[in-house]
């Protein structure tokens, strides 16, 4: 990762990182269509806790993802309002490690 990081961003955004993680675990529930389990868990293991990739892809792709399991017509209602959050807080810590 860019050195230009300081420690405690770095740290801040690695705690919020797991925090995410635990949320989007939360689709992996049986009433969420496997396909959408499946995306999450793919966007946690292979983006968002791989840290043998930058930290603004791993942002970035995290949040792509979760945009097209927010799209997906067969997302449960209740789970709408949790991908959005998770959205925005990916931007955010985005927009910090792109400043930093």
């Amino acid at each position: 990762m860019g050195g230009s990081l300081g420690d405690g961003v770095l740290s801040d955004i690695q705690s919020r990182i797991k925090q995410i993680a635990q949320v989007l675990n939360q689709l992996d529930d049986s009433q969420v269509p496997r396909n959408i389990r499946s995306a999450s868990k793919d966007a946690v293991e292979k983006w968002l806790l791989n840290e043998g990739k930058d930290m603004d892809v791993r942002l970035g792709m995290t949040a792509s993802i979760l945009d097209e399991i927010f799209n997906d017509p067969n997302l449960p209602g209740h789970y709408g309002p949790l991908c959005l959050q998770v959205q925005a807080a990916l931007e955010t810590m985005l927009n910090e490690v792109s400043r930093s």
